[in-house]
């Protein structure tokens, strides 16, 4: 079991006020290593509570295995939509994007979708999820919040919250 550093809940309660005041896409930004996981998967874990469906969205294996431990970690039950892997119903599904778009039409419409490596979130792949999804709330996370072939952001997100940066982490000691 683990809980959130100060910084990490701050992150939180500021995403939690952006989509308190209306955004339907909240974009947190956080550096390597700086525990995005935890923040999201705290966001996940706190949604679930609440009787809300929440999909997690990766796209490398590792990325997948690496949530599905937080989550363990939490004590919070999931599932996974991965190639070769039985679905379940679980309130929270952790979804490698190659698998979920072929897979559409077998999920449960979430109240919560987060974007785990957002700056790919604008990607045809995630993009399809992300419409076929019009009514959930989008929580995108990263640490680079730009695209390497230029193309923005903002017609993905409606708010930018930065977290701690690099050299706060590293004057902290985390």
């Amino acid at each position: 079991m683990y809980s959130p550093r100060p910084y990490q809940t701050d992150l939180i309660n500021r995403v939690l006020l952006e989509f308190r005041a209306g955004h339907k896409a909240v974009l947190a930004v956080l550096p390597t290593g700086g525990g995005k996981t935890i923040v999201f998967t705290t966001i996940a874990k706190n949604a679930r509570a609440k009787g809300n469906r929440v999909i997690i969205l990766v796209h490398r294996e590792f990325l997948l295995r690496q949530t599905s431990e937080k989550l363990a970690a939490l004590g919070v039950p999931h599932g996974l939509i991965a190639a070769g892997v039985p679905m379940n119903n679980e309130l929270i599904q952790v979804a490698s994007v190659d698998t979920l778009v072929r897979r559409l039409d077998r999920v449960e419409e979430p109240t919560l979708i987060v974007c785990d490596e957002a700056h790919h979130a604008t990607a045809g792949t995630w993009a399809k999820i992300l419409d076929a999804f019009p009514r959930a709330l989008v929580l995108g996370v990263t640490a680079t919040p730009q695209r390497l072939d230029g193309a923005g952001l903002k017609n993905q997100f409606s708010s930018l919250v930065l977290g701690v940066t690099v050299k706060d982490l590293i004057s902290n000691n985390f």
